[in-house]
């Protein structure tokens, strides 16, 4: 309880934008979300929007979080290797039913969506990841400002509002 504290007392914190104390801010961030080289800049929020017990956030490797990300893992976000979510980017796991429910969709069923971000993806500036989005394959790059709604290929890169394959992302090794 007493980490969590810390961790939303140090998120909001212009504080730690010091050169000093971002080490603190990383250092809290990886001990509480058990994930040994994150690296975190400011404003960055890791939280479940709504209550679901088999909620999770886990990181694998360096995972690179940019200014003002929000990250929702009400349906379970595991991020592989080596991936960037860049300024501003916002990932979703969790929706609120709109079909065969109530006309106020506050008492409709939240439907929850688990999300897997796959080694050496590059999420761009901006960036929208809604909860329809179970894989982010490994390689894939997501343009600044796109809107995420489907499944994507490995190493393909993705834009537009919705995003749509562009081309291939070349590697020489």
């Amino acid at each position: 309880m007493f980490l969590k504290i810390i961790v939303l007392l140090i998120k909001n914190s212009t504080l730690f934008s010091i050169k000093g104390l971002r080490t603190v801010r990383n250092s809290v961030f990886r001990k509480y979300y058990k994930a040994e080289k994150m690296f975190v800049a400011d404003r960055v929020t890791i939280s479940t929007a709504h209550y679901n017990k088999s909620a999770y956030f886990r990181c694998h490797g360096q995972v690179n979080l940019g200014a003002d990300v929000y990250i929702d893992y009400s349906g379970g976000v595991e991020i592989f290797e080596m991936v960037a979510i860049s300024e501003g980017s916002k990932i979703f796991t969790h929706n609120h039913s709109i079909h065969d429910g109530k006309k106020d969709w506050t008492k409709n069923p939240i439907k929850f969506s688990s999300l897997k971000i796959g080694k050496y993806a590059w999420i761009g500036a901006g960036s929208i990841i809604l909860p329809s989005v179970a894989e982010i394959a490994e390689g894939t790059v997501v343009a600044a400002g796109s809107v995420l709604t489907k499944n994507t290929e490995p190493y393909g890169v993705y834009a537009g509002n919705p995003a749509i394959k562009i081309t291939n992302r070349r590697i020489n090794e």
